[in-house]
Parts: structure tokens; sequence; C-alpha cells
């Protein structure tokens, strides 16, 4: 006989309660993948667009739009799969605003919140080029710090989490950067 993943009886479960996550695991997950996406994203658009040799306020406006954008559609599409899925799986909740609906808000202002910051430098420093740089590197810290932060909270591997979380943001910075040289050509 299987036991599902989500009943109190599976071993899993169990562990999810000793390890004492913030806001629940649910929650947590939510905020941790709005926060990891946002970074990376965030700064992706920067260095993008960056080729177009946009004026500084155009390039800020532009990596606005594409953050509030790109978050509200994060948090659809985590909204929309958790819902189906569990339609699907006849375990569905009784409270869709509770289950679905803020896991997907919270996702969206972290993943705002923190583009936000990756877009900071372009608000502080003149030299785009240099505001563009600071930009990546502050993002690919942050990226390691919290790949850390989450491995020490979920009990794994730290260094491994961390640097899978700094490559694969390294990853969505490349793109943006190779997306905006292409397109420049």
């Amino acid at each position: 006989m299987r036991i599902a993943s989500t009943s109190v009886h599976h071993p899993l479960h169990r562990r999810r309660r000793t390890l004492n996550i913030p806001f629940g695991a649910q929650r947590f997950l939510a905020a941790f993948e709005g926060f990891e996406g946002g970074f990376a994203i965030g700064a992706s658009i920067i260095v993008g667009l960056s080729f177009a040799g946009l004026e500084q306020h155009l390039l800020i406006s532009a990596a606005l739009v594409s953050i509030i954008v790109n978050g509200f559609n994060t948090a659809s599409v985590k909204y929309s799969s958790e819902h189906y899925l569990d339609e699907i799986d006849g375990r569905e909740k009784r409270s869709p605003f509770r289950h679905y609906f803020m896991p997907a808000l919270i996702e969206f202002i972290a993943y705002f919140a923190i583009s936000f910051v990756s877009i900071l430098p372009l608000l502080i420093i003149d030299d785009i080029q240099i505001a563009i740089l600071w930009s990546c590197v502050t993002t690919l810290v942050i990226l390691f710090s919290a790949g850390w932060w989450r491995a020490f909270m979920l009990h794994m591997p730290r260094w491994r989490d961390a640097i899978e979380t700094t490559i694969l943001g390294g990853g969505i910075i490349l793109v943006g950067f190779v997306s905006g040289y292409i397109l420049h050509l």
C-alpha cells in the first residue's frame, strides 16, 4: 500500500515538521522561488536591454515593466499549476485562497521586491556599464547567500545548494547577455 506524500502518515511529513520552516513549507518555498527567480531575471533583463543603447531612465523603465510582467506570470503559473495538479489528483484544498492564491502572491511580492533590488545600482550609479556590473555581482553574491540559507533551513548540503543557486542565476544572466548581444548584431 502506497502512502500519499501529502498524508500525515508519510515519513516526509514528520521530516517537514521537524525542520521548523518559517511561514510553513509552501509559503517559504514560494518566497524562495520568487526571490531566486527575481534576482537573476532582473539582472538578466538589464544586461540584455543594455545592448540596445537605451538611456538610463528608459533602461530602468523597461526593466521595471519586464519585472512586473514576469513576476505576475511566475505567480500565475504557481497558482494554476498547484491548483490544477491538486484538482487532477483529487486533493484540491478547501480554501483555494489560502493554499493557492497566498503562495502565488508571496512569490509575486518576493519576485518584485528582489528584482527591484537588482536594478537598484542603475538608480544609484550614473555609469551604466558599472551599474550593470554591480547589479550582476550583487545578484550572484545574494543568490549564493540565499542558496546557503535555504539549505541551512532545510538541513541540506549548504555548499552544493549555494553553488547550484549561483550557477543557475549566472546562467539566467548569461542568457540575457547572449540574447542582447545577438539582437544587437
